[in-house]
């Protein structure tokens, strides 16, 4: 064959490389979709049209694939917050740089976005990718330093605490992956402003809001884990935190129900067998199904029962608290108590997407009945010059909601006295030392 040959036969096939980079895409899309558990190589396989043996030609298991995307993902986002920080010595600058990177990420990388802020806390204690660890701790330290320079220099409130604020702003931004488009209606640059704006002056006017000291709310804080991924941050044995949470006398319903709360939002929904919900609920499987018929119509009663009480507790909060502050605090409050009982809820109630197996228009009409309680907040309070008229009502419900889901039972693991005070204290009167 000539060389004319040669080539015109090398154009008829994907080059290696090029294969690659078509089965990580096909791989990230499932792995975002449906789970890294819950995706096996032959789904992969079949996306990219390839038999399950050739797939490993180029990967040898599906763990690899994982690999791949996740050191693609880290890599892009540390090269960006390092150069953000080389470029500015400002911390309001820089910690607007940090948050643009991120919504840069994952407007670029949807689905591998993802997949980080899906698996990566799980994955990050396994010993294949324990390296997770090193690089969330890097990106975690650069988001701390931001915030002890913003104290340092007088921008930022003197009461805070840098691991801490930092955490809450970092994986809410991150977690905003799961929603955020950069299509959408804000570009990274535009969201970036406005989420700094929010962070840092609040939402309440001055004078509106009766800000507390962060001392007494914070209590005895330990250091938080880096924050990248989603999901339960103590070390609470599934066991102990069962017994801790179920009330006194609770039936086999009401134990199979925080059973599979805890490990779906441990380990996910896809990946938790009825067994283990059995299991750690001290009760037979046989039992399991007599009461909840299947896994599936479990998770349905429990996303529709969660919604059901978060939605009957906002509306005896508006009746007690007529004023738009007040009633911001408590819908605050609200979620914070119904995601510290709901395991499987924060999961959901995060991700905003549901599973097939859940009818979709229930879901999202409890999830707009949700939106709109705390849409009606801000539009009264921005009526009532309570609140600042400059917010987009629609925009900033969402990050509230989106941080406070993302990692509020993490504060207890820390040590945290007033996990509820902690955000309204930031979403409220905000982060910054002057406020105008």
């Amino acid at each position: 064959m000539n060389d004319d040959g040669a080539r015109g036969g090398s154009q008829a096939h994907s080059r290696p490389a090029d294969r690659r980079s078509q089965i990580l895409r096909h791989a990230c899309a499932l792995f975002a979709r449906q789970g890294y558990g819950a995706t096996t190589v032959r789904q992969i396989a079949d996306a990219a049209q390839l038999l399950s043996g050739s797939l490993y030609h180029h990967f040898p298991s599906k763990e690899a694939m994982l690999l791949d995307i996740l050191e693609d993902f880290f890599a892009g986002a540390l090269q960006r917050h390092r150069a953000t920080l080389a470029a500015t010595d400002d911390p309001i600058v820089a910690l607007r740089g940090l948050i643009r990177g991120s919504l840069t990420v994952v407007a670029e990388h949807p689905e591998a976005s993802i997949v980080v802020v899906a698996e990566c806390r799980r994955l990050a204690q396994t010993e294949r990718f324990r390296w997770l660890s090193e690089r969330t701790a890097q990106t975690s330290a650069m988001w701390r330093s931001v915030m002890a320079d913003g104290v340092r220099a007088g921008v930022l409130r003197p009461d805070l605490r840098p691991e801490v604020t930092a955490h809450l702003v970092q994986t809410g931004v991150w977690a905003m992956a799961q929603w955020y488009r950069g299509g959408g209606r804000y570009d990274p640059d535009e969201a970036s402003g406005l989420l700094v704006d929010l962070f840092v002056r609040g939402i309440a006017k001055p004078g509106a809001y009766r800000s507390r000291p962060l001392g007494p709310i914070l209590g005895n804080t330990r250091p938080a884990t880096p924050a990248v991924g989603i999901g339960p941050d103590d070390n609470e044995a599934p066991r102990a935190r069962l017994a801790r949470l179920l009330p006194e006398g609770a039936g086999a319903r009401m134990r199979i129900g925080y059973a599979a709360g805890l490990l779906f939002a441990q380990q996910g929904y896809t990946v938790t067998t009825t067994r283990q919900i059995a299991d750690l609920a001290g009760v037979p499987v046989g039992s399991l199904a007599h009461h909840i018929g299947s896994k599936e119509r479990l998770l349905a009663h429990m996303l529709t029962g969660f919604f059901q009480e978060l939605l009957a507790a906002f509306d005896k909060d508006a009746v007690a608290r007529p004023a738009p502050t007040r009633r911001l605090e408590g819908l605050v409050a609200r979620t914070v108590e119904a995601l510290a009982g709901h395991g499987v809820a924060s999961v959901i109630l995060l991700n905003e997407r549901g599973t097939e197996e859940v009818p979709q228009s229930e879901l999202y009409r409890l999830l707009g009945a949700v939106e709109g309680v705390w849409t009606r907040a801000l539009v009264d309070g921005m009526r009532s010059a309570e609140f600042r008229t400059d917010l987009d009502p629609g925009f900033v419900q969402r990050v509230v909601r989106t941080a406070i889901s993302t990692s509020s039972g993490a504060y207890r693991g820390l040590g945290v006295h007033d996990v509820a005070g902690l955000y309204q204290e930031i979403v409220l009167g905000g982060m910054g030392a002057r406020r105008a």
